[in-house]
């Protein structure tokens, strides 16, 4: 069974066997209803499913550890660069198969949090300012 029959019976199973939790979320998250092959997880708890029925480009995605109802909070960040890789058809193999080599250099992934509040860029400067502003109080300390 290949093209739309196979989808559709493929969808079918995977509605029976899998809780309506896991359906809703991946509508709400792709906008759309897939079903595929687990090929692994990341340390974030991320999943990873690859479905060759579907069209290249659209056959591997992600389901996130922490969805968020209300606004949908897929940051892409919190892919490690491994599974990027994969997911980017950059390679076929998965972490999974052929894990990456540790290098002592590399640090452990670690989300953007730019827009957090708590991990905010906050400018600094240490250079003398070239212009001053006028200070009134200044004047009248001057001349007494």
């Amino acid at each position: 069974m290949t093209g739309n029959v196979g989808t559709f019976f493929g969808f079918m199973k995977k509605m029976w066997t899998t809780p309506l939790y896991y359906t809703v979320n991946k509508y709400v998250n792709c906008n759309e209803f897939r079903y595929g092959e687990l090929v692994g997880r990341d340390s974030f708890g991320n999943e990873y499913y690859e479905n060759n029925d579907y069209y290249l480009g659209r056959n591997r995605w992600i389901q996130y550890n922490r969805p968020n109802w209300v606004v949908l909070k897929s940051d892409p960040s919190e892919i490690p660069a491994e599974w990027h890789r994969w997911l980017h058809y950059m390679t076929d193999e998965t972490p999974v198969d052929a894990p990456p080599v540790e290098q002592k250099f590399l640090m452990e992934h670690r989300a953007n949090m730019t827009g957090t509040f708590a991990e905010r860029y906050v400018p600094s400067t240490t250079t003398k300012p070239k212009i001053e502003s006028w200070n009134p109080n200044a004047s009248a300390k001057i001349q007494e």
